[in-house]
């Protein structure tokens, strides 16, 4: 997923960064050593990395073509890959991919930019969303390779994917769709498309078109500096089409340390049986065995069990086949390491957060903190807040223009968030207007306003004016300010220093920091009537009207069962955080518990409300309980081997042993 540039590592503008050689030499040292390539393609070639290794593993290749939009790279590839045809152009353009039979090999380091991007930076010379999209469907109906029953399923694919989708969604169906049967497909991919929602018609494409022969993950994001998330490589078999549930193939997949590294190989230090590097890694991925060793480890999944996010959302895809539907059970969706572990047990059932009762979003985001939030001076006689710095002032408010809020995890110490612990505020103007804006309101809601106090008029008056050195703008005119503005003609209803009526998802019960330095924890808010506690976009959010479910879900939450899956599920980024968005919450399921353990839970929760910290006899006497559904004499076993999974899962994100 790098490349270089003047010898440094950069975020190429288009989205990508150089892949270098020794990725080039893993990804191609995955393939099979036998496998006969006449002709071979990389669609998004940037400096050559790839493509060079691929020509070098196979010399007897006929033909090979690479093609790329930025002009700055193409003759150090041409340089790098003298043996290749390299072609400037938009590749979703391109007539030269369209062959008769399709490519044996097409290998690539998709561009990873969203569309937001494109649309607003419309100088970096790449075409729009939509541009993308019509030359994908273009290419799909002229291709020579793709047979009628063929075309059609890429072409569902093509115009369904969504539009948040950045540009690797399109750059993975457009290389899927030049590749022949039999032939092969290598890539090199951010470890998020295994899990991010908006890959899933990737997921299904691959399901029906293609076997996964192997999964190579740098478990410590080690292979390139300053990576922001770990890199996986994917190589797929096309095979041809079929139901998923004639998905019979296996997945290796492997978990690459740093210590397996030399000056000239990724893998220069693995050892197997008799072979060492690139041949012992070869062996592995084609014995299809599990196998472990230091800073090594191997293990092999079903077709279905690689993406269980797809599994648990399937029957909801429009793009999705009648044939395909399925019925689902709540431990089809279990990350492949923890059925490695737990099997499927006949005994044990899932219940998902949604199917408890609980609601998962995102907390508030104001578009501009530096206006919306203050801290807190006073709320005796009258409110009094401390504006940011580039206001600088105290101002005095109605206490119906406050709201305490959670802007971040260090707010509070442990685990509770209590009202008269919090310092930080909103700004949360409803029913007030500046005396300037009084005249300016439409007549259907002029009664619903009143004149605002002095102090608050004139420091919405400077925030209109002031210009945000980081933003260059004023804070009015932020892409996500702008929409608090509501009119009626050249009449207002709602101006923009009003930020949107307070929804449950900005008032939860439970929130997680959505990037953990550490383990995931749950946080309790201990909401209060007239007392509401607002929680930023900082955080993921849940909610459920029930009060005994809040406190037991607070400790559910906080199990090792939890944190794990979290650990699973999430996205590592860059200096070993874990990022975790409201779609990750959504995939766990817990083991199912009756109503008696449930209530020892809720106990729990109140304890833990009471002390604000979990001891390690609390986390122990969540984990029995969690854990209990599995057959008597196994749960304890299960419970050991999570909790080591955890420990070594979190060391490989961070180098913290523990997750207490």
């Amino acid at each position: 997923m790098q490349r270089y540039r003047d010898e440094e590592i950069k975020i190429k503008r288009y989205g990508q960064v150089f892949s270098g050689k020794l990725v080039g030499d893993l990804l191609v040292s995955m393939l099979p050593q036998n496998l006969l390539v006449k002709t071979m393609i990389d669609p998004m070639v940037g400096q050559g990395d790839l493509l060079e290794s691929a020509c070098k593993k196979y010399s007897q290749t006929e033909a090979a073509l690479g093609i790329d939009i930025d002009h700055d790279v193409i003759e150090k590839c041409k340089s790098n890959v003298p043996k290749a045809m390299i072609v400037i152009e938009d590749v979703f353009k391109s007539e030269k991919i369209n062959i008769d039979g399709g490519w044996d090999l097409v290998i690539t380091n998709p561009p990873y930019i969203r569309y937001q991007t494109l649309k607003n930076n419309p100088e970096i010379g790449l075409p729009d969303g939509k541009e993308i999209r019509k030359g994908l469907i273009n290419h799909i109906q002229s291709s020579k390779i793709l047979h009628n029953q063929d075309k059609r399923f890429f072409l569902d694919i093509a115009q369904n994917y969504s539009g948040l989708s950045d540009m690797a969604v399109p750059s993975w169906i457009l290389c899927a769709s030049l590749v022949k049967k039999g032939g092969y497909m290598a890539m090199v991919v951010p470890e998020t498309w295994l899990n991010r929602d908006y890959a899933l018609p990737i997921h299904y494409m691959l399901l029906r078109c293609f076997d996964v022969i192997s999964i190579a993950s740098d478990v410590e994001s080690s292979w390139f500096e300053n990576a922001e998330v770990r890199t996986c490589l994917v190589i797929c078999r096309r095979k041809d089409s079929q139901a998923i549930s004639n998905c019979y193939s296996n997945t290796v997949l492997l978990d690459l340390s740093a210590g397996l590294m030399t000056s000239d190989s990724l893998v220069g230090n693995f050892k197997y049986d008799n072979s060492i590097g690139y041949d012992a890694l070869e062996r592995i991925i084609s014995e299809g065995v599990p196998y472990s060793s230091a800073g090594f480890s191997a293990r092999v999944v079903s077709a279905l069990e690689l993406f269980p996010s797809l599994v648990k959302w399937i029957n909801e895809q429009k793009w999705v086949y009648k044939e395909d539907r399925l019925e689902i059970k709540n431990d089809s969706c279990l990350p492949g390491e923890i059925i490695s572990i737990v099997g499927k047990s006949q005994d044990v059932e899932y219940d998902s957060v949604e199917d408890m009762g609980w609601s998962v979003s995102q907390g508030l985001r104001t578009g501009a903190n530096d206006f919306f939030y203050a801290n807190l001076i006073s709320e005796d006689t009258k409110t009094v807040v401390r504006t940011e710095p580039w206001y600088g002032r105290n101002v005095v408010l109605s206490s119906d223009n406050v709201r305490r809020a959670l802007k971040n995890r260090s707010d509070v110490d442990g685990l509770v968030v209590n009202y008269n612990d919090l310092n930080k505020c909103i700004f949360y103007v409803q029913h007030q207007v500046r005396r300037r804006d009084y005249q300016r309101l439409s007549q259907n809601v002029i009664d619903n306003y009143t004149l605002m106090n002095p102090d608050l008029d004139e420091y919405i008056t400077q925030g209109e004016e002031y210009i945000s050195p980081t933003h260059k703008k004023a804070f009015k005119d932020l892409s996500a300010v702008i929409p608090n503005e509501k009119k009626v003609g050249n009449e207002f209803e709602r101006f923009w220093y009003m930020l949107p009526p307070l929804k449950e998802r900005h008032v939860p019960y439970l929130c997680i920091s959505r990037v953990c330095g550490g383990s995931p924890e749950t946080l309790f808010v201990n909401q209060k009537t007239e007392k509401d506690i607002v929680v930023d976009a900082n955080f993921i959010t849940l909610w459920n009207s029930n009060c005994h479910t809040q406190v037991m879900m607070f400790a559910l939450f906080n199990s090792t069962w939890a944190k794990l899956y979290l650990e699973l599920v999430g996205t590592t980024m860059g200096g070993g955080a874990l990022k975790i968005e409201a779609s990750h919450v959504r995939k766990i399921v817990f083991p199912r518990l009756n109503n008696e353990k449930k209530k020892e839970l809720e106990n729990i929760g109140r304890k833990i409300i009471k002390n604000k910290y979990i001891t390690e006899n609390v986390q122990r006497e969540i984990d029995e309980i969690v854990f209990s559904p599995f057959e008597e004499g196994n749960g304890e076993t299960v419970y050991m081997l999570l909790k080591e999974l955890l420990i070594r899962k979190i060391q490989e994100r961070s180098g913290k042993k523990q997750y207490e």
